[in-house]
């Protein structure tokens, strides 16, 4: 029986809670290829649920020294997130993350290169020469420690080749332990639905493994934008602005996913007040990479230049309310919506507001004044916490100068959001003279 099959009877003698007999198909599955963590970590499950909850401990610390060693970080991640949940002062597993959390940080800027610590010696060396299947009881408990807590002989890193930790590395160390201790993890199956188009959350997920399909209702169908693997973080927009969320991410896959919710980040933020900065300025980084990907304003131009541009532009957070343009006044800039909602409103002479739209992500404010230098011809006010990218007055002239194709497509853009001003404002019953003599000259030949 092979590495696969072994795991596969693993995980149905722990669907049946058969779980001594797991543990010993899980450990043996270890004894053949040392380097298979999953069943590494099924096992530590499995002394869980046998009261071993010491070894478990120890299986996990294995388990997470061994994918670290191969650089899946986020695996060690959560084998020490597990183990944590076991044992929350355990200091092993502690020593670990630091030692992760060095390595995922050696290439963010302003971070000085330490190289991280050997790990400890282990009192296990794996040497264990009989089929743990055949097994049981306690001899099958201390064969099985044996195997478990071994280290993994392979796979060792390139030190030039360090992957990304997406934004735990950004974190400080002892923010990063923190949070881990926190956080959740979550295993989820195929087809169930991690998170919902239309929905505001407090919460953002970072995928561990497994795949997720990403779609959004367009016409009455859901179509799919993509698909999310290992590494992937979702939700943070959403956490931060309150918006609703523009996607619906479900399940392709058996998932294992890390859920941080706000009271997490709350939580730690108490202790480490750069906590919500970090995450500002990741989701920051996000929506800005979302923007040039899909904004009309960046399309004509080639991906090298869209980021140039950006740097043009400084970030601003709107609150619940925040007035961003006045009508009757100069426009102080150009504001490019990154998440969240603006309102378009006029005074309507006849008494009142009226509601002329609301600019989602990707669409653009203050353009017919800047393109006209005339005032502005409505007011505009953040709906919800509004993420925006704002580019000052001045900037924004040298800027169309620079891009002809921007100027092009903002006049455009002008141009239709004046026609439309000029409609929403037009008493319903007044007709329009063309219209008029055609309905005449309708009644004349009847």
């Amino acid at each position: 029986m092979n590495e696969s099959s072994l795991r596969e009877l693993g995980m149905d003698l722990l669907e049946d809670r058969q779980f001594e007999r797991a543990l010993a198909v899980f450990a043996e599955a270890v004894r053949r290829v040392p380097a298979d963590h999953r069943a590494r970590m099924q096992a530590a499950r499995c002394l869980v649920e046998l009261g071993e909850r010491e070894r478990a401990v120890t299986t996990y610390h294995a388990c997470a020294e061994g994918l670290l060693r191969r650089d899946y970080l986020l695996s060690a991640m959560a084998a020490c997130k597990l183990g944590l949940e076991l044992a929350p002062q355990e200091r092993r597993l502690k020593d670990t993350l630091v030692r992760l959390h060095a390595r995922a940080a050696r290439n963010v800027a302003g971070r000085a290169s330490v190289p991280p610590p050997l790990p400890p010696e282990t009192l296990y060396d794996g040497k264990v020469d009989t089929d743990l299947m055949g097994l049981s009881g306690e001899e099958l408990s201390d064969r099985a420690i044996e195997v478990l807590a071994a280290p993994d002989p392979g796979g060792s890193a390139n030190p030039n080749d360090r992957p990304p930790l997406p934004l735990f590395a950004d974190l400080e160390r002892e923010a990063f332990i923190d949070l881990v201790g926190r956080m959740g993890y979550r295993s989820i199956r195929p087809e169930e639905v991690v998170s919902t188009e239309g929905e505001a959350t407090d919460r953002l997920h970072v995928i561990v493994a497994g795949k997720a399909e990403v779609t959004r209702r367009v016409e009455g169908e859901d179509r799919t934008l993509g698909f999310l693997g290992g590494g992937s973080i979702f939700g943070e927009l959403s956490l931060l602005t309150g918006a609703p969320t523009t996607a619906t991410v479900t399940a392709v896959s058996d998932i294992e996913v890390f859920e941080i919710r706000r009271e997490h980040l709350n939580a730690v933020a108490k202790s480490f007040p750069s906590m919500p900065q970090v995450l500002a300025t990741f989701a920051q980084k996000r929506m800005e990479r979302n923007l040039t990907a899909t904004s009309p304003l960046f399309q004509p131009m080639p991906e090298s230049e869209r980021a140039a541009l950006l740097q043009r532009f400084s970030f601003r957070a709107l609150q619940p309310g925040e007035t961003v343009l006045v009508e009757g006044e100069h426009s102080p800039g150009l504001f490019l919506v990154l998440a969240g909602e603006l309102v378009v409103q006029k005074d309507d002479p006849a008494g009142g507001t009226v509601r002329l739209g609301v600019l989602r992500e990707g669409e653009v404010a203050g353009e017919i004044s800047l393109l006209t230098g005339l005032r502005a011809t409505a007011t505009v006010v953040s709906a919800r916490k509004t993420a925006t990218s704002f580019l000052a007055r001045a900037a924004f002239h040298e800027l169309v100068k620079t891009y002809p194709h921007i100027k092009k497509y903002l006049e455009q853009l002008s141009d239709r959001r004046l026609k439309q001003i000029g409609e929403a404002l037009r008493p319903a019953e007044i007709i329009d003279a063309d219209e008029l003599l055609t309905e005449s000259e309708g009644i004349g030949t009847a």
